[in-house]
C-alpha cells in the first residue's frame, strides 16, 4: 500500500485574509500554506497525517503532491519532519487560474512516480476532531472487501449536507449506493459525509485517466466528482467505512471558520475523563432451552432480581482487565487452599469472558465497517450469584448490554 497526501490546492479566502488582517495576531502565518497552518494540540495539520501514515509495516512509500507556488515551504518541512524530499512531487501550478484539479494531482503523482500498487488518498490539509483512531483498521477493512473504500463520519448538529460529498450507504452489505457531490436540499436524507480519505486498489488506477478525458477544466475534476462517476455511473463496487469522528477540509473557509474549528476541536481533545459505565444483569433461570443446544441458543426463562452481574467501564491509558479477588484468584493462603479452591471452583473465572467479549467486539466493529478510536479503559465485573456457571453466563450477558 502506497499512501498519497494531497496539499497542492490554491488557497484565496483564508490565505488572503491572513494577510489583510491588522490585528497582529496572524503575521507569523503569512504565506504560509494551509496544511502548515496550526493544528490540534500545537502541532501543524500536516504533521499529524505524517505521524498518522508513517509506519513502515502499513505504507511502502508516502508521497506528497504539491503546487510550484507552495513547493518550497513543504520541502523546507520535510526536511525537518524526516519525511523523503524526493518523494515531495511538484504538480508545476503556480495560482488558483492554472491549478490541475485533485484528481489530476492524484493521477500525475501516479504517472510520474510509475506507481503500481493499492493506494490510500489523504487530504493533507484536513483537520480530524479525534486523532486516536486506528488507521491500521481502515486498511484491514478495505482489504476484506471486493472494492474501493470510501471513509465518511456523521454531520455533526449545524453542518450542512450541501457542503460536503454525501454518501448513502447499504447498511449490510457496506457498499456505497450512491454518491452525491455537494447535494442541493431534499435530494437525500442521507447524513454521512464523505471526506478525501480513499483507498483506490491498482486495477482501479486507470479510471483516473478515463474520468480526466472528460473533464478538460480544473474545476471538473474535484474527488468528490470522480466518485460521483465512479459509483452513480461506472458502477464500481465501493464500499464505506465510518470513522468516529469529524473532519473539516480546510479548502475555501475563512479566518473565523478555521479558528473555530480549531478552538472546538482543541476543547474536545482536553476534555475531562467520562464518567464510569456501568450495566447491570439480573440471574436468569432457564425453563426451556440452553444458549449452547439444538435450540440456537433460544429459551424461555425467568430472571431473579435478587442475584447480579455487573460490569464497570472506566477510562484509562492502557487497556485493563481486572480479575474478580474471588472468581479469579490469583493470591492463596497456601498450596493446599490453592489445590481445594482449584478442585473445586476449576481454573476458570470471569476474566476470560471479558477478554474474549472485547475480543468479539472489535471483530464485529471491523466487518461492520466501524473504525474505533485508539481510546482505552479498563474493566473489571463483580457478582453476588452463587455458582460459577451461572455466573458466567450472567457476566457475558451484562457486557453485551
Amino acid at each position: 500500500m502506497i499512501c498519497l497526501l494531497l496539499v497542492a490546492g490554491h488557497d484565496t479566502v483564508l490565505e488572503t485574509q491572513i494577510k489583510n488582517d491588522f490585528t497582529g495576531l496572524y503575521s507569523h502565518l503569512t504565506g504560509v500554506p494551509k496544511a502548515l497552518l496550526p493544528g490540534v494540540g500545537g502541532k501543524k495539520i500536516l504533521d499529524f497525517w505524517w505521524e498518522t501514515v508513517n509506519m513502515r509495516q502499513l505504507f511502502s512509500e508516502v508521497y506528497l503532491v504539491t503546487n510550484a507556488d507552495k513547493y518550497k515551504h513543504y520541502e523546507r518541512w520535510a526536511t525537518a519532519n524526516d519525511f523523503p524530499v524526493e518523494n515531495v512531487v511538484n504538480d508545476g501550478s503556480t495560482t488558483l487560474e492554472d491549478q490541475l484539479g485533485a484528481v489530476a494531482d492524484l493521477e500525475l503523482a501516479i504517472r510520474s512516480r510509475r506507481l503500481q500498487d493499492d493506494i490510500m488518498v489523504i487530504a493533507g490539509d484536513m483537520l480530524c476532531a479525534d486523532q486516536n483512531f486506528d488507521i491500521g483498521q481502515v486498511l484491514r477493512f478495505f482489504r476484506s472487501k471486493p472494492g474501493e473504500l470510501v471513509i465518511y463520519y456523521e454531520l455533526e448538529e449545524g453542518e450542512k449536507s450541501c457542503t460536503r460529498g454525501i454518501v448513502e450507504v447499504c447498511p449490510e452489505s457496506h457498499r456505497v449506493t450512491r454518491f452525491l457531490e455537494k447535494p442541493r436540499d431534499g435530494l437525500t436524507t442521507s447524513r454521512l459525509a464523505s471526506v478525501v480519505f480513499y483507498c483506490l486498489r491498482k486495477t482501479t488506477l486507470p479510471y483516473l485517466s478515463a474520468f480526466l478525458s472528460q473533464r478538460p477544466d480544473a474545476a471538473g475534476r474535484s474527488l468528490g466528482m470522480f466518485w460521483e462517476w465512479l459509483i452513480n455511473k461506472e458502477t464500481l463496487p465501493v464500499f464505506g467505512m465510518k470513522l468516529p469522528t469529524g473532519f473539516q477540509l480546510i479548502g475555501q473557509v475563512t479566518l473565523s471558520d478555521y479558528n473555530k474549528w480549531l478552538a472546538c476541536y482543541s476543547a474536545k481533545q482536553q476534555e475531562s475523563p467520562g464518567k464510569p459505565i456501568i450495566s447491570r444483569s439480573y440471574a436468569r433461570v432457564g425453563l426451556m432451552g440452553n444458549p449452547s443446544d439444538g435450540f440456537n441458543g433460544k429459551t424461555i426463562a425467568m430472571t431473579i432480581c435478587n442475584f447480579w452481574a455487573e460490569v464497570t467501564l472506566t477510562e484509562s491509558q492502557s487497556l485493563v482487565l481486572l480479575p474478580h479477588p474471588l472468581n479469579d484468584p490469583t493470591e492463596f493462603g497456601s498450596l493446599q487452599d490453592l489445590f481445594c479452591i482449584s478442585r473445586k471452583e476449576g481454573y476458570l473465572g470471569g476474566l476470560r469472558l471479558l477478554q474474549a467479549t472485547c475480543k468479539k467486539f472489535y471483530q464485529f466493529c471491523s466487518k461492520q465497517g466501524i473504525a474505533l478510536t485508539k481510546q482505552n479503559f479498563t474493566l473489571k465485573y463483580d457478582t453476588n450469584i452463587p455458582g460459577k456457571w451461572a455466573l458466567l453466563g450472567a457476566v457475558q450477558l451484562c457486557l453485551l448490554l
